[in-house]
């Protein structure tokens, strides 16, 4: 579509406001005049707002990217300028992010994909703007009750705020400018401030700016015309897995970052799959910590292995959309099921203090984790799976007692200084997830032959 001639003085104008808006955080952050965080985040809410505006002043798509890519390449010099502070207020030496990056990247993604729809368009970016600001800022100056995320420190008092925040903006927007019931409205606003309230907790390097509006544009097309049942089951969804991660807080070697990251896991897990798809993961975060070796004085783990794990789930939800269903849940309950067997071996080398080396071949270990695992995968496959196919269920027999051998073998020549030093086992999954993503490969491609 051509460009408007007014559309090129638009652009023209808006980048030399933002330079001179950046200018006067540069002046103001090296005269040490406002906090650098309270910098940053004026930084963040100023382009909010010139985001939100962009459907209000421009009619045409390439406009707006052409825009997008004038910022990128501001960013880009601002970050390699040297001896000039600039590069203070995107990011401080203490905290590295690519925040900006991402704010810029999303504004692209919505402007792209739902500029038409200005609820679509403007909410994620409005909560994007002021809750995470707020959270930020509340959480530096008045936070209190610090939890490690895992790749850095974030407050109990930010969260609340951000939740509450969120809730204000979603249900005062919806009031405004939509037609949506007041039941829904109310449903629908608990479940976008719950779900990025976690996701804000969860998120690192300034993925925050990116995940967040996402996961409300996603949820905006897949929920608005729900009706109130339907939210309802979600509310109670989010409710009864919060029920079980706290009642499971204590048996669990999940940090409580990560504990959070699987409640959201398994809630997104069910929305896209379905309650099928809810069980495998379910039942390996809570049956792992008392049917394999317990450890003691155990590392936690963390928040990036169980992402690990989350995006191969992920990955064949997915494939399952775009392909059968009912044949990729049976994939799907076997990476949980080799899983299962190979963090046996884990847990039982660690609690022997072997760290992956002299018991690594022990037949007996290697025949107590592949039992395991078959029996992980019938109790999942009895239930949800109703009609019995002798041939897949053979299929993953042979491919369970592959996968665990695979990983007993090529543990074994990796050198013992590879797995030093991974915090909260990360390693460890990475590889364990390697192996599992080539089994299930595997025998999806023997599936359909």
């Amino acid at each position: 579509m051509k460009i408007m001639p007014y559309e090129i003085f638009l652009i023209m104008a808006i980048i030399v406001m933002f330079l001179v808006f950046f200018f006067i955080l540069n002046k103001l952050e090296k005269a040490k005049k406002f906090d650098s965080e309270l910098n940053r985040k004026i930084l963040h809410i100023g382009t909010g707002i010139c985001g939100v505006s962009l459907p209000f002043l421009f009619k045409t798509k390439i406009s707006v990217i052409i825009l997008v890519l004038c910022f990128f390449a501001i960013i880009a010099i601002v970050r390699n300028l040297k001896n000039t502070g600039a590069k203070d207020v995107l990011e401080t030496k203490s905290r590295k992010t690519w925040g900006d990056v991402y704010f810029v990247s999303t504004l692209a993604f919505l402007w792209i994909f739902s500029s038409d729809d200005k609820i679509m368009y403007c909410l994620p970016i409005v909560i994007l703007m002021f809750s995470d600001a707020f959270a930020a800022l509340i959480g530096k100056f008045y936070g209190k009750y610090k939890y490690d995320t895992g790749f850095g420190t974030k407050s109990l008092e930010g969260s609340i705020i951000f939740f509450l925040s969120t809730y204000i903006l979603c249900s005062n927007f919806f009031l405004l400018f939509s037609d949506i019931k007041n039941m829904n409205i109310v449903l629908i606003s608990l479940l976008i401030s719950t779900l990025t309230m976690i996701i804000e907790a969860i998120s690192w390097n300034g993925l925050d700016n990116f995940f967040i509006p996402l996961y409300v544009y996603l949820f905006l097309r897949l929920n608005l015309q729900k009706d109130t049942v339907d939210l309802v089951n979600r509310l109670i969804l989010i409710l009864g897995l919060l029920t079980i991660v706290y009642l499971n807080r204590k048996k669990t070697t999940l940090t409580n970052v990560a504990q959070v990251g699987s409640l959201f896991f398994m809630y997104v897990v069910t929305v896209l799959g379905g309650f099928s798809f809810l069980l495998p993961p379910l039942m390996l975060y809570v049956s792992y910590y008392h049917y394999t070796p317990k450890v003691k004085r155990q590392e936690k783990d963390s928040l990036k292995g169980l992402l690990t794990i989350g995006f191969l789930a992920f990955f064949w939800i997915i494939v399952g959309i775009l392909l059968e269903r009912k044949s990729i849940l049976n994939i799907y309950i076997y990476i949980f099921s080799l899983y299962f067997g190979i963090i046996n071996i884990i847990r039982y080398n660690a609690s022997h203090l072997t760290e992956l080396t002299g018991n690594k071949l022990n037949k007996k270990l290697i025949f107590i984790s592949i039992i395991k695992a078959l029996l992980f995968f019938i109790i999942n496959y009895a239930i949800l799976l109703k009609s019995i196919d002798l041939k897949i269920i053979l299929e993953n027999i042979v491919f369970l007692i592959a996968g665990i051998l695979l990983y007993t073998i090529f543990i074994d020549k990796i050198p013992e200084n590879f797995f030093k030093n991974s915090h909260g086992g990360e390693k460890k999954v990475f590889f364990t997830t390697i192996i599992v993503f080539i089994c299930s490969l595997l025998l999806l491609i023997i599936e359909y032959i």
